[in-house]
């Protein structure tokens, strides 16, 4: 008999972690493979940035090791506690805060840089992630910079909405339903080995929706390769 959990993405973020600790063998890869990326396409090589969605900080510290003051906010107070333990036993400058993207509390005109790496936007939808882009404008410098680390998920849902997968270790990923008003997909995980089962909502992004999003919040907009979207305040 399987447990049902709800609507929650917890058992994802459980099954995932180890991409986002850099004491994870997943983790020392996803480092390297972010250094590399962000050491070609970093618009600006140093200054003040802020890491939405950092989770354990493997990205944070990618940031401060390539250079810059970094600042790394998380809705999830587990992940921000571990970003904090490794950034004590890193000797890490780097600070760790629980915070929504959509109400930041940071003074304006504080960054430099912001970056959401890692895919995150599945997590918000259009109209959260508006939100979040007044939030960052108001943050950032005159002329400052988002840089945005996101894949074409329309064009994946096409080509394989009907096709079961496997989301993460031992975690089973079956689409339910298309939400076409408020852009998501409805998903149903199931975790064989512990009996439960989940659903979440996996909002749908594309590059023209994006650069639509951008360019409507004041942003100059340019797609890299690597799924790397660099945008700059007008």
């Amino acid at each position: 008999m399987f447990k049902n959990l709800g609507y929650t993405d917890e058992p994802l973020y459980e099954k995932t972690q180890g991409e986002y600790d850099i004491e994870s063998e997943r983790g020392k890869e996803r480092f390297a493979e972010v250094r590399e990326i962000l050491s070609r396409h970093l618009p600006i090589k140093n200054g003040r940035a802020l890491d939405i969605g950092c989770n354990a900080g493997l990205s944070s510290f990618v940031l401060e090791e390539l250079g810059f003051d970094v600042v790394g906010i998380d809705i999830q107070e587990k992940a921000v506690e571990r970003a904090k333990e490794l950034a004590k036993k890193r000797g890490s400058k780097a600070k760790f805060y629980v915070m929504n993207a959509k109400n930041l509390n940071f003074k304006e005109n504080n960054f430099d840089l912001v970056v959401l790496l890692g895919y995150p936007l599945a997590h918000f939808s259009i109209w959260d992630f508006d939100k979040i882009l007044q939030e960052v404008r108001r943050v950032l410098k005159p002329q400052g910079w988002i840089v945005i680390q996101e894949s074409d998920f329309l064009w994946t849902l096409i080509r394989g909405f009907n096709q079961p997968g496997l989301e993460a270790e031992g975690l089973v990923r079956i689409n339910i339903d298309v939400n076409v008003y408020e852009g998501y997909l409805e998903r149903l995980l199931i975790d064989f080995e512990k009996g439960v089962f989940s659903r979440d909502r996996f909002y749908i992004w594309s590059p023209w929706i994006l650069r639509y999003v951008l360019e409507k919040n004041g942003f100059w907009v340019e797609f890299k390769d690597k799924d790397l979207i660099l945008a700059r305040m007008r």
